[in-house]
């Protein structure tokens, strides 16, 4: 893997579900409609709504929001270039939920 990781760079992945209640569910859904410039200090790059919300942030780091279709669950998935960094965004992405 470091080898790999030396050729193509190193990627750290990470999926979280969050349960929401009714009322941040509702707020949160509207949130999703969003176009954020900034994402809690990182420059968002591009905005994929493919699959709900993807912002993809300067330096290639991401985060994707998915509700569930069949529980109170918005599902989080993120990566970045290293390890830290991803909790770094993993806790981003949890506060814009919750804000």
């Amino acid at each position: 893997m470091q080898q790999l990781f030396v050729k193509v760079g190193s990627f750290y992945p990470q999926r979280k579900n969050f349960r929401l209640t009714p009322d941040v569910q509702e707020k949160f859904t509207e949130r999703l409609g969003e176009n954020p410039r900034d994402f809690f200090g990182r420059k968002v790059r591009e905005v994929v709504r493919t699959d709900r919300l993807k912002l993809i942030c300067q330096g290639g780091s991401w985060v994707c929001y998915r509700l569930s279709g069949t529980e109170p669950v918005v599902r989080v998935y993120s990566e970045a270039s290293g390890a830290e960094d991803l909790v770094k965004l993993r806790t981003a992405a949890e506060q814009w939920i919750f804000e």
